[in-house]
């Protein structure tokens, strides 16, 4: 399988910066239109036999990291009704994003891939996913959706461990 980073959601300027980052490592960067958002990942990595049409996981998991957000403030002396609140504005806003999906990428490579986007003009990309066959036929939307998600339980999880 080739390497390719899907881009989503990059300015103009930071999607050059992106560019520069893969060429260093030669790997083909492709940006992802919003009207692309909703089509499968595999699709857009160029996967031969992944079909365009996403099909997302069915549970919903906005009722379990309610849940478990709520949990979370509660041992943290927070509102949970405030953080859940909070929670639901960050999912939405989810979709606006900076994500970067890597495809094709070992563990090496990735570390690589790291590494020269810290050293670079970027610095960082706070949205970041790899290619498994369990997300291959996600939507990019969702994917931002569930890796914004992992990131507020884990910010509140933390905050509840210290």
């Amino acid at each position: 399988m080739n390497k390719v980073v899907l881009a989503y959601n990059f300015s103009p300027e930071r999607l050059q910066m992106l560019r520069q980052a893969c060429a260093v490592l030669k790997v083909n960067c492709k940006e992802v239109a919003p009207e692309q958002f909703d089509d499968a990942v595999g699709f857009l990595a160029g996967i031969k036999d992944c079909p365009r049409e996403a099909v997302n996981p069915p549970e919903n998991r906005e009722d379990e990291l309610s849940e478990a957000l709520k949990e979370a403030a509660g041992k943290t002396g927070e509102d949970p009704e405030v953080v859940k609140k909070a929670a639901g504005q960050m999912l939405r806003q989810a979709s606006r994003e900076e994500m970067v999906f890597l495809c094709g990428f070992d563990m090496h490579m990735l570390n690589r891939f790291l590494a020269v986007v810290k050293r670079g003009k970027l610095k960082s990309i706070g949205m970041k996913a790899m290619l498994t066959p369990s997300n291959r036929s996600w939507s990019g939307r969702h994917l931002l959706q569930e890796i914004a998600a992992e990131h507020l339980y884990m910010k509140q999880f933390n905050k509840a461990m210290h």
